[in-house]
């Protein structure tokens, strides 16, 4: 290993040493590493993670949907209090549509209905709050809810036609939200305004008490394209703690199906304290076991909030045990709160792999998914995955060691199931030089692929790399770098070796003059780093930033809320200064 580390030093610095001496030479030919013609941009000021992690909780719709009282939601925590569903994490019961009576025409205040919630709002989250729980309750952002729009679903007592929506009373209603001590706002669109979504994030924020914001842009809206921050006119992790990215799930493995390809082609867009939500959870709810476990192991490992959605005072002892298992748990809540991305899948597209890093390093959840009506064996390569064995394997759901494994793993898959497996081996780790020639741990691109340019030519890409000739920016030219249409994502295992990261950023040519993005630079889920608006006529700007003693680096490049069209971007000459010890 020492003459391995001593090789690998030695190369770096001949490499280094070329590098100089060919910007020596003209021809702008920046070199590549810490060397830059350009002072450290001091960025915008940066974001602050409110939620490290999705939020685990039950709401009361796929149930109860208008049916819900106050006395339901007390049963319903009684019930998470005390069947173990508390202890393994759930936190939230949130009062879903149907609870608003109207709005005080003095006031401005919504108030209860006062048939079905008879001692108030307030009152029902103080004995939520009573049994070491936390309180959520709906609201739209339109001028009625979503209910009250005439769905088929009000019920004779619901007050046909009330004014209860929050569109134009946000700020009032965050107040009245916070007063009442709610904890998890559920924000509907329910055919409002979109303008509804940052004004109530803007209300949570004047309050001073902090409430998880949950944004449906689907709910009466035919129009909001599927991957909804792609058309420019929503960007919801600028004002959501997590959104909805499909139409409403329900009891059926087609609809489950359909949820986890629509939130994959939004995972790029998923940054540190924003998380994709994949609705609430069926499980329990009248699939078979099977479908239930693949179901709650695919919400897990792409990191969508787990809001329970069946009576959980009379599930089944089956039920009980898989929204209760702490390990599963644990994937969906681990630090590095990464969404899992598609590794492979059969042409079929009907057996699949699912992957992604967790916070321990070499180590990776992989969920081996069967959406086909026969049992089939799935096999994970770990080359795919930057993995090096010997690999530890252990299966997620029942803990049982599958042994020592080295370049791949076989499981049968149960027909529509699922097994989730945790992969312990050793993983690329970035050391000292050219990041362009080093391979990541996990990648989210929603266009194209990670276009790299290597130096020297010919050096080995990064696994899961495509070649680019020219990384160029303002006619200037690179000697190495990554160029990616965005949004996109990159994340490198650092181990705490590493002091500082530095990069010149820009469009690349190939936006052809157009194209508007943002910089990120996150270590271990915290922001170092905001480049604000990049557009084609921002001169080239250099990022440093120092990641000592963090454990990851994830270079985020996402879109200027205009649309994702010319939207090219490089990170030129990256590099990073790490020790060799």
């Amino acid at each position: 290993m020492r003459a391995r580390s001593t090789f690998r030093a030695l190369l770096n610095f001949l490499l280094l040493t070329l590098s100089v001496a060919l910007a020596g030479c003209g021809g702008g030919v920046n070199s590549p590493g810490a060397i830059s013609n350009g002072q450290p941009d001091p960025g915008i000021a940066l974001t602050q993670v409110r939620f490290k992690t999705p939020p685990l909780g039950w709401n009361s719709w796929n149930t109860f949907g208008c049916k819900d009282t106050e006395a339901i939601i007390k049963s319903v925590a009684d019930a998470i209090a005390s069947n173990g569903m508390a202890a393994a994490g759930y936190q939230y019961v949130t009062v879903d549509d149907c609870w608003v009576g109207g709005r005080n025409a003095t006031t401005g205040q919504l108030y209860s209905n006062a048939t079905t919630f008879p001692d108030g709002i307030a009152a029902l989250a103080a004995y939520v709050h009573g049994k070491g729980l936390k309180f959520g309750l709906y609201t739209s952002g339109g001028t009625n809810t979503c209910a009250g729009l005439a769905h088929g679903t009000r019920p004779p007592s619901y007050p046909p036609g009330v004014g209860a929506g929050s569109l134009g009373h946000e700020s009032v209603d965050a107040q009245t939200f916070a007063n009442w001590g709610v904890d998890y706002i559920k924000l509907d669109y329910c055919g409002g305004s979109l303008t509804a979504f940052p004004a109530m994030r803007a209300g949570i924020a004047a309050t001073g008490r902090t409430m998880f914001l949950s944004i449906n842009p689907y709910s009466a809206n035919t129009t909001l394209p599927t991957n909804f921050a792609s058309d420019g006119t929503l960007y919801v992790p600028a004002y959501a703690d997590m959104s909805r990215i499909s139409q409403d799930i329900s009891a059926k493995f087609t609809s489950v199906t359909s949820i986890i390809d629509t939130s994959a082609a939004d995972v790029a867009w998923a940054v540190p304290g924003y998380f994709n939500d994949m609705d609430m959870l069926e499980v329990g709810n009248g699939m078979t076991q099977d479908q239930d476990t693949a179901h709650f192991i695919m919400w897990s490992i792409m990191s969508s909030g787990l809001n329970a959605g069946n009576d959980v005072r009379s599930q089944s002892a089956a039920t009980q045990a898989l929204l209760t298992n702490a390990n599963v748990i644990a994937v969906n809540q681990d630090a590095l709160a990464l969404q899992a991305v598609l590794d492979t899948a059969d042409s079929a597209g009907s057996l699949q792999v699912w992957t992604k890093p967790l916070a321990t390093t070499g180590t990776r959840a992989v969920a081996f998914l069967n959406r086909g009506a026969t049992a089939a064996p799935i096999t994970v390569n770990f080359a795919n995955l930057g993995l090096s064995g010997p690999v530890q394997a252990t299966n997620v759901l029942t803990g049982a060691s599958l042994g020592t494994v080295t370049q791949s793993l076989t499981q049968t898959v149960p027909a529509t199931g699922a097994v989730l497996v945790k992969l312990t081996g050793t993983d690329p780790v970035a050391s000292n030089g050219p990041l362009a020639l080093q391979s990541w741990v996990w990648s989210a691109v929603q266009s194209g692929n990670v276009a790299v340019k290597v130096f020297p030519n010919g050096s080995p890409l990064p696994t899961g790399a495509t070649a680019t000739g020219a990384v160029v920016v303002h006619g200037v030219s690179y000697i190495d770098g990554l160029t990616v249409n965005a949004p996109a994502q990159l994340v490198y295992r650092l181990n705490g070796k590493c002091t500082t990261f530095q990069s010149d950023i820009g469009l690349d040519a190939a936006a052809q003059g157009g194209g508007t993005v943002d910089y990120q630079v996150w270590a271990d889920n915290v922001e170092l780093y905001d480049s604000g608006l990049v557009a084609n006529a921002t001169p080239i700007k250099t990022v440093k930033v120092s990641v000592a003693g963090r454990n990851t680096l994830r270079l985020v490049i996402t879109d200027g809320a205009d649309g994702v069209t010319n939207d090219v971007a490089d990170w030129a000459n990256p590099s990073l200064a790490c020790s060799s010890s």
